[in-house]
């Protein structure tokens, strides 16, 4: 089966960031993709669920430590141009905003490099 485009984009997006990580250019202290949104069959999708897997977290979490060793989460959705969020992936936005944490949708690799720009993390 082909990629999409949401997959290439990841792709090109974990290579940048591991790209970083090599030259001692990523400031953070934990880094990760969630596939919890990647075509599964019934029964992996079940034992997952059963384990704690939830719908709508972001596709990628940074953890960046700032002022007074508070570690701060950054959370990056990515959809296509068209793309858009699911209810629960809305949710998880709010539950994010909520709770101080930063969350953002890019649409591009360039678009998510710039979100760890601002954030101090590149």
């Amino acid at each position: 089966m082909p990629l999409g485009k949401e997959d290439i984009i990841h792709k090109q997006f974990s290579a940048m960031i591991k790209m970083y990580q090599k030259m001692n250019k990523l400031n953070a202290v934990f880094w990760s993709y969630d596939a919890s949104g990647e075509y599964r069959n019934k029964i992996t999708g079940a034992l997952l669920k059963s384990k704690g897997l939830t719908a709508g977290k972001a596709d990628y979490e940074f953890r960046v430590i700032k002022e007074n060793n508070i570690c701060h989460h950054i959370y990056i959705e990515f959809k296509t141009d068209i793309g858009k969020q699911s209810p629960n992936q809305k949710a998880f936005e709010a539950t994010c905003t909520a709770i101080n944490n930063k969350y953002y949708i890019a649409r591009s690799v360039e678009q998510g490099l710039t979100v760890l720009q601002k954030e101090g993390i590149l």
